[in-house]
């Protein structure tokens, strides 16, 4: 599986998200001028997600048309084929599934900690 940040992969989760919509596929999604694929690249030791977009013709065929990244932090700096609206609600859902999920538990720990007798 490829390793990112938690936040990155929230985001990733997100884009998956559309594909499944679209097309029932993990990775292929229908843009605005056609239909489109992305690969995942390397793993990035700062935790970027990081790959390569195709752009799929008529007759199945697919041609490299861009890449995307998505820094640690899961703010979307490029991702080819995706609309605006798009990321903004890939990032928008991520973060508040983060904040749902780690910061909630992140408040009980430090509740837990200040209860423990010493």
């Amino acid at each position: 599986m490829y390793k990112c940040s938690v936040k990155a992969q929230l985001v990733m989760d997100q884009v998956r998200s559309r594909c499944q919509e679209d097309t029932q596929t993990n990775n292929k999604w229908r843009g605005r001028s056609g239909n489109y694929m992305y690969i995942m690249g390397r793993e990035n030791a700062d935790g970027k997600a990081t790959g390569v977009v195709h752009k799929i013709a008529e007759d199945g065929s697919h041609k490299l048309c861009g890449s995307f990244k998505i820094m640690s932090d899961g703010i979307i700096t490029r991702f080819t084929g995706l609309s605006k609206a798009d990321w903004n609600n890939a990032m928008r859902s991520a973060e508040a599934e983060y904040k749902a999920k780690y910061e909630s538990t992140k408040t009980e720990d430090t509740a837990t900690e200040q209860k423990v007798a010493v």
